[in-house]
This record gives C-alpha cells, sequence and structure tokens, in this order.
C-alpha cells in the first residue's frame, strides 16, 4: 500500500509540473543568450541558451517571473500556470539609463568614483556577510571550432572522427553537470557532482566544476593564470578609470548604477567592461567583464567574457549569484575555437549549521552513478534547454560513440596511425592496440644515439610496453627492456624495469628491476646524455661521468593516507671503474677528455674500486591539509595551503657481502607562495647528514647537481645550480642547499609596451649551498622567461653571478630549454 501511494503521489507530481518555455530577444529580432529567468524574490530560475529559448517548469499557481540580461532593463511579468505548458516570448529594452540626476563634482570627478568608493569600503562586508550556504548548480560547457586547418605539421587532420562538417566545424565537447555545493567562511567548499553528461562519450565525467567558475569580485584579486585585479578591490583606484553611464531601476524598485570600468594602463593586470552597483547598498548587482590572453600571458586565448548577475535572497542586502557566463575564442594551430561554460545556482540555503566534520579535504566529488543518468532525467532537470546544434550533436554523438567504440572502428584507425613513416626515426615509433587496451613503443634515434668517451658512440633501443586492465585505465602493467652498445668499448649492456600499477587512489605501485647499466655517479643525472653528446661531438668537452652497474631491485610507493606518501626501495648491485676509450671529435682534435673520475685532478678520499652493495631507501612526504577531488576510482591531489615536507633515509646495509655502512638522512622542505601582483616565489630548503658513515663508496656520497654547460633545464632550477661544478662539493659531512625563486609574471616587464607585448616574464633567484669541506657557495640569478615564437615559448635566459667565501667568483649567461632532457 505504502509503495503504491508513493507511486500515486510520484505520478501527481510529476504531472503537476507545467513548462513555461518561450525566446528573449531584444528589440531587433535579436536572441539574447544566457539571459536570466527567475521568480521574483527567489533563486528559483533558469537562463536561456544560445539561441535564446529558455524552459522553465513550474507547478500550478500565479508568478512574478523577472526577464534580465545585462545592458537591458529588466521584465517582470506576472504568469499564471495551470497544467499545460505555456508559451511566453519576451522582448527586452535596451538600457535607458538616466543621467539628469547626476551631480558633477566642481572639481570635474566623474560621478563614478564616489560610488565605487563606496562600493569598495562595502567590499568586505559582502565578502563576509553570508557564514554558510548550500546551493544547486547546474552548468554546460561547449565548445566549437569554428575553422579548422587540413593539416597539422603535413599530417592529415580529417574530420577528427566525425567531428567537423563539411564546413570545417563542429562542436568537440558539450557536456552537463549538475551539483550540490557547500559554503563555510571564511574560505571551506565543497562540491559534490550528481550527475553528468559528456556527449560521445557516456563512460565520462564532466569538466565542469562550479570551484573553477569561483570568481567573486569581492576579493582583492581573481587568479586567472595571473592575479586580476577587482574593479572594487582595494587598491582598484590606482589601476582603472571609471565613468558613470547612469542608473536604471530593477524589478524590486532598487537604483541600479551603471559605471564603465576603464583599464589606466595596457599593461596592468586588469579587466575592462561594466560593473552594476545598488544604489544605498553598494553590493555588484551585475558585472560584464573582459579579460585578453595577453594580459594573463596566455597567447592561444583571444579574449574571456565574464557575465554574472546577482539576486536578491533575503532582504535587504544579501544577494547571491544566480546565474554566470565564462565566454572565450582562442585559436592554435590553425584551430578557432570559441566556447563557454554557463552556471545556473539556485535552491539557496543559508546560515546552516555544519556538522564540524562535513567539510574535510576532499573539496570535490563525483558520485559512481552520476554518468548513468537518463535521457529522460536530463530532460525533467535542465534549467538551460539545448540549442537545435546541441540536440543535434548528443544525437550524431551517441551514434558516433558507439562505432568509436567498435573494435572494426578503433582496429582500423590503429592500422592508419600504425604505419611506419619518416618522421619516426626522429619522434619515435608507437604500435597500439585500442581495443585491446595495449600499447607498444619504441625510442627514437635522436635521444637513443649517442657519444661519450666511454662508450664512444652508442646505440639504445628502448622498448616500453603498456597494457591496461580496466575501462578506466588505472589497473596497468609497463615493461621496458633497454639494450645498449657501445662501439669503443665493445660492451652490450641490457636491464629491464616491470612496474605494476594496482590503483590511482592511493597511486599504489610495485617495480621489479634489474640488469646492466651504465649509470652517472650521481643518480639525479644532473647533465643528460643528449647534451653531453653535443659537447663531446662539437667542443671536444665530456662533464658526464659514469661507472657499470649490475644490479636487482624492488621499488614501492604508496599514499598511506591522505597527505603522507611513501616510497622505497632495495637494491644491491655490483659496481665497476670504467675508463675513457675514445678520444673522438669533430672539432678541436688537439683536445684531451678528462678523465672518467668525478674528483679529477683530485684524489677519491676512497679509491673507486669494484665492489658490492645492498642498500635500502626510504621516503615519506608529509603534506598537510592536502586537498583533493575524488572520481570513481581516480584520486587528483590539489596541493595544500602548507609546505611540502620531505624526510628521505638511506641504509648501506654491510651484508650479503655488500662493501658498504652508512646512514643517510635528509629532510626538506618545499613551498610556493602567491603574493598578489607581486608574483609568486617558490623555494626548496634541504639539509642532511650521515649518521653513520663506517664505509661510504664516492657513489653514496651526497652529490648536488651543478651545472657547467651553457644549457639547463628550468624545471629542475628548485633542486640544481647553474655554474657549480659537478662533483667538487660532494660529502660526507653535514650540509644545507636552499634554493629560490621570484616570479615577477608581469610585475616588472609590463610596463614597457615592447617587452609587454612579448609577453616575457622576469625571474629573480639565488641558490645556496654549504659544506664542511668547501664551506659556502652561492648563486644569484635575473632571468627573462617565456622566450619562444607565437605560443611556443619554450625558452629563458638567466644572467648568474657567483662567489664562494663570500668571494665573487664569476658572471655568466644560461639558456634554459623547457624540455624533458
Amino acid at each position: 500500500m505504502k509503495i503504491f501511494s508513493t507511486f500515486v503521489i510520484l505520478f501527481l507530481t510529476l504531472n503537476l509540473q507545467a513548462q513555461l518555455i518561450g525566446k528573449i530577444t531584444n528589440t531587433e529580432g535579436e536572441a539574447l543568450p544566457f539571459a536570466s529567468v527567475y521568480i521574483q524574490g527567489t533563486t528559483n530560475g533558469t537562463t536561456s541558451n544560445l539561441d535564446g529559448v529558455y524552459n522553465f517548469e513550474l507547478t500550478p499557481g500565479t508568478y512574478s517571473v523577472v526577464y534580465q540580461y545585462v545592458g537591458y532593463k529588466s521584465k517582470v511579468v506576472s504568469i499564471s500556470v495551470g497544467s499545460n505548458p505555456i508559451n511566453k516570448d519576451v522582448v527586452l529594452i535596451e538600457e535607458s539609463v538616466e543621467l539628469e540626476t547626476v551631480v558633477v563634482k566642481a572639481d570635474g570627478e566623474d560621478p563614478a568614483y564616489a560610488i565605487i568608493r563606496k562600493a569598495i569600503e562595502k567590499r568586505s562586508y559582502y565578502k563576509n556577510l553570508v557564514p554558510s550556504y548550500s546551493c544547486d548548480v547546474y552548468i554546460k560547457g561547449n565548445q566549437k571550432i569554428l575553422d579548422a586547418p587540413e593539416k597539422i605539421f603535413g599530417q592529415e587532420i580529417g574530420d577528427l572522427g566525425g567531428n567537423l562538417d563539411t564546413n570545417r566545424q563542429g562542436i568537440i565537447y558539450l557536456s552537463e553537470s549538475e551539483a550540490k555545493l557547500y559554503y563555510q567562511r571564511p574560505d571551506q567548499k565543497k562540491e559534490e557532482m550528481i550527475s553528468s553528461k559528456v556527449s560521445g562519450n557516456d563512460n565520462g565525467f564532466s569538466f565542469n566544476r562550479a570551484s573553477l567558475m569561483d570568481f567573486s569580485f569581492y576579493e582583492n584579486f581573481i587568479e586567472i593564470s595571473r592575479n586580476i585585479i577587482s574593479p572594487i578591490a582595494n587598491n582598484a583606484l590606482i589601476y582603472y578609470r571609471y565613468k558613470f553611464l547612469g542608473t536604471v531601476v530593477d524589478e524590486n524598485g532598487h537604483l541600479i548604477n551603471k559605471i564603465e570600468v576603464i583599464p589606466k594602463r595596457q599593461e596592468d593586470p586588469v579587466y575592462r567592461g561594466f560593473i552594476y552597483i545598488v544604489e544605498d547598498l553598494w553590493n555588484i548587482q551585475t558585472v560584464e567583464l573582459m579579460i585578453t590572453g595577453a594580459t594573463i600571458k596566455q597567447p592561444i586565448l583571444d579574449t574571456l567574457v565574464i557575465k554574472q548577475i546577482h539576486v536578491p535572497v533575503r532582504d535587504p542586502d544579501v544577494w547571491m549569484l544566480f546565474s554566470q557566463s565564462l565566454d572565450f575564442s582562442l585559436e592554435v594551430f590553425g584551430f578557432e575555437i570559441e566556447g563557454y561554460f554557463t552556471g545556473v545556482y539556485s535552491n539557496y540555503e543559508l546560515d546552516i549549521t555544519f556538522d564540524e566534520k562535513f567539510f574535510n579535504n576532499e573539496v570535490f566529488k563525483v558520485n559512481e552513478d552520476a554518468n548513468e543518468k537518463e535521457l529522460s532525467y536530463w530532460d525533467s532537470i535542465r534549467p538551460v534547454p539545448l540549442t537545435v546544434e546541441e540536440e543535434v550533436d548528443y544525437v550524431k554523438k551517441d551514434s558516433l560513440e558507439k562505432i568509436w567504440e567498435s573494435k572494426e572502428f578503433m582496429d582500423s584507425i590503429d592500422a592508419k596511425n600504425n604505419k611506419f613513416k619518416v618522421w619516426n626515426l626522429l619522434f619515435g615509433y608507437q604500435y597500439n592496440n585500442t581495443f585491446e587496451k595495449t600499447y607498444f613503443s619504441i625510442g627514437s634515434p635522436l635521444t637513443t644515439i649517442g657519444f661519450n668517451p666511454v662508450q664512444g658512440f652508442y646505440g639504445n633501443v628502448d622498448i616500453v610496453y603498456r597494457k591496461y586492465f580496466d575501462e578506466r585505465s588505472t589497473r596497468w602493467i609497463r615493461i621496458n627492456p633497454k639494450v645498449q652498445y657501445g662501439i669503443s668499448d665493445k660492451q652490450l649492456r641490457a636491464d629491464m624495469a616491470i612496474g605494476f600499477n594496482f590503483n590511482e587512489v592511493n597511486f599504489s605501485r610495485i617495480t621489479l628491476s634489474g640488469g646492466k647499466a651504465i649509470t652517472q655517479f650521481n643518480a639525479e643525472e644532473p647533465i643528460s646524455p643528449f647534451l653531453n653528446t653535443q659537447y663531446a661531438l662539437w667542443d671536444h668537452k665530456s662533464f658526464i661521468k659514469l661507472y657499470d652497474k649490475v644490479f636487482g631491485e624492488i621499488a614501492y610507493q604508496r599514499e598511506l593516507s591522505n597527505g603522507i606518501f611513501f616510497k622505497g626501495y632495495l637494491d644491491f648491485s655490483q659496481r665497476s671503474p670504467l675508463q675513457n676509450t675514445s678520444e673522438y671529435s669533430v672539432f678541436k682534435k688537439d683536445r684531451k677528455y678528462e678523465p672518467n673520475d668525478p674528483m679529477y685532478p683530485n684524489a677519491l678520499d676512497i679509491p673507486f674500486v669494484k665492489h658490492e652493495a645492498l642498500e635500502l631507501g626510504l621516503s615519506f612526504r608529509l603534506r598537510f591539509e592536502q586537498k583533493y577531488i575524488s572520481y570513481p576510482k581516480r584520486k587528483y591531489i590539489m596541493g595544500s595551503k602548507f609546505p611540502d615536507f620531505w624526510i628521505h633515509y638511506k641504509k648501506g646495509i654491510a651484508a650479503f657481502g655488500s662493501d658498504v655502512d652508512y646512514d643517510l638522512l635528509k629532510i626538506n622542505i618545499e613551498d610556493e607562495l602567491t603574493m598578489g601582483l607581486f608574483g609568486r616565489s617558490e623555494f626548496n630548503v634541504e639539509g642532511g647528514i650521515f649518521l653513520n658513515d663506517n664505509k661510504v663508496q664516492f657513489v653514496d656520497y651526497q652529490h648536488f647537481n651543478g651545472n657547467q654547460t651553457f644549457i639547463y633545464s628550468p624545471g629542475k632550477t628548485l633542486s640544481s645550480f647553474l655554474m657549480l661544478p659537478y662533483y667538487e662539493f660532494s660529502t660526507t659531512n653535514p650540509y644545507v642547499q636552499i634554493h629560490y625563486q621570484h616570479h615577477f609574471e608581469g610585475f616588472l616587464l609590463d610596463k614597457t609596451p615592447l617587452i609587454r607585448k612579448a609577453g616575457l616574464k622576469s625571474v629573480l633567484g639565488a641558490s645556496f649551498l654549504y659544506t664542511e669541506e668547501g664551506k659556502d657557495y652561492y648563486e644569484v640569478t635575473f632571468g627573462l622567461d617565456n622566450l619562444g615564437f607565437g605560443i611556443v615559448k619554450l625558452f629563458r635566459v638567466d644572467a648568474v653571478a657567483s662567489f664562494r667565501n663570500g668571494k665573487y667568483l664569476t658572471t655568466g649567461f644560461r639558456l634554459g630549454v623547457n624540455l624533458n632532457n
């Protein structure tokens, strides 16, 4: 009987819902996309789609429905709803602002400034007005290619698997999501994705997130690649000019001031556009603000337009975000793309008392069944109607998905991509069996053929086999055999690593490896074999120092609990010294290579001879209050407001014939700090001590990442020096190294128009090292980053000054290349 009663109630409820549908246009008949439609005095509403069409479900009754669009006069329409659909088209009229009551000061100051000052005074008040709330959020994302090239780098583009029509246009991403958003002052947020739909991917989850659209102009800054100053920030008057455009009266009788926001200087990180401030309350009603790609140092972006509408939720001054749209356009490699994300925020509950454990480190969660909703579900909850093009895209890609997931289609694509091509000689070759989730690759001769004076010319065969065992690619095995032959030393070396990844929730992984390999004395490989090859062949210099290693190792990693990450290994190896066997070089043949001795011309404390070593390594990373997001069977780490603490322990075990006996403890702290318009700083502080140094081979000394070449990797600047000799400071005594960088972003260089146009960024850095033997060594650097052409910004140039024991050593320049070594 209860089941029957429940069914009857549900049936009656569904049938009592009536649809209010229509189209919102201007007086010229042009559609107004993303116009807001809501019941007066509530956040129960929707927005129109790109075609201006809206769809609003209401229970029977009489409502005052508000129609609102940025730059147009809002309209309130009384509508009586029964059980049948009601069609209501609405025409909005452009704002007719009133200027006759404006009083201009004797000093000629625009009236906008007085309004903005009052808004600035109330900024903090409105930022903190609501202590807690929850709301429902619907987000739709749409990205469309407007034009696509026929080829990229000589490769045919085709129709991108059916995504492009004959005009080279088509939707490449269409997704909807429904979420619950929770907030508690001062900065606690939590979001739960209840449903998700991605066109052409029934198993996928939407990228839509309300927290990624968290643009509150009550904050002094909003981070969009860099910190952008709010038009009502505490220091906004330094960066903006304002123009009063007049007043309008909203549907509730509020007087709304329309103000144009104008950057004082093109180089500043600021918006331009319009902001609407409520008279007497001095809060934000609406914004329509734009930034460019040049402003945020993103060359592929043309423009990003942010539109927001706030509505009163509780009198007199509690206004909440009702709708928001982000419209953008960009161009990359000949693709012209435009897109939008639009969000509708509804059903606010204010001043909620949350359980003290409700807010935790999980800031975003996707429910297991989020992508399993039927079409009827979406038709019932979708507040923003689909456009005709979007409806077609869903239908088309539902059909295409069946084709895309078929074995025949996957095999046909693989057959085309698996054909060997000339450029595979430069970039390597990959063979895919997509249906079986199996992939095979072999490295490029460009990176597998090299030269050093120990081996002479050598060649590598570097093979990778990977197999995924589940649909979401969270469990996999990776097999990586390597074979290397040196022509001059006539030595064949081979090793192999087999890794198994258990999951992507706690990142549990085990790796078995072993064989014979030629290895740098510093296991962090401060100089890449490729770069050393160039110096050897063209300048008759070799910086790399090598030894032979026959080894077997087992390694394991896992996140023990949120924020506590562990990795460890047990390794047994036989190490043997190597000598130079070749003096070949293309140029400067009168030179001689230095011996393959890392301390040359000095002698090692313990001669490096053939020996065995059994070693245990344990590392723990502690990250307090680590934030993360959860997808089904996958976890993404979002970082923490606290520094990372690493504890490393390495033990040389004098057992089973091992010739080492030592204990090394290292601790390091690293973090990144944002400093508003001034940019961001990052640092790494590391200290270490040998608790026991009974028998330490030179391989096991604490080495430091030096550099004696003109080239370096900017990605390693927080763990390396730019001019330090590779092994001169290697030690078994206590040490400290500190690395610091400050990225000014555009704070310094944007003041110069030509430099600003080039998108250059400035970087200030310093590195310090102290060891008992070498005392102190430090470097100071100043660099220009983001160098390159078009959207390819791979380079950085640094001027470096080095000092030792308080005395100046030398100055030089280094070229940073943002590529993996």
